[in-house]
């Protein structure tokens, strides 16, 4: 396979796990904040105030992860495309 591709493939495996663990490290933030586990946003007993909350957290946290992921890989890559490209 082409080396492009493999590298795409790894990155999107990658990124599924940061998902992941970030959307469980969220769940057990909002439990360390709140002593309860995380609404379900689509009950219609659950407080918008709440549904509204874990709407934010859980974007937000689950966001970050992605972004910084995806500078470090992008930071990688440009390192890795300028030694590719020196001539001894």
């Amino acid at each position: 396979m082409d080396r492009v591709i493999l590298n795409k493939i790894y990155a999107g495996l990658i990124s599924a796990a940061v998902t992941l663990v970030a959307g469980f490290g969220v769940k057990k933030m909002w439990g360390l904040l709140t002593g309860g586990e995380p609404p379900n946003p689509e009950d219609p007993d659950v407080p918008v105030r709440h549904a509204v909350g874990w709407f934010m957290i859980s974007g937000v946290g689950i966001g970050l992860a992605q972004l910084l992921f995806q500078r470090s890989i992008s930071r990688r890559v440009k390192a890795h495309s300028y030694s590719d490209r020196r001539i001894d």
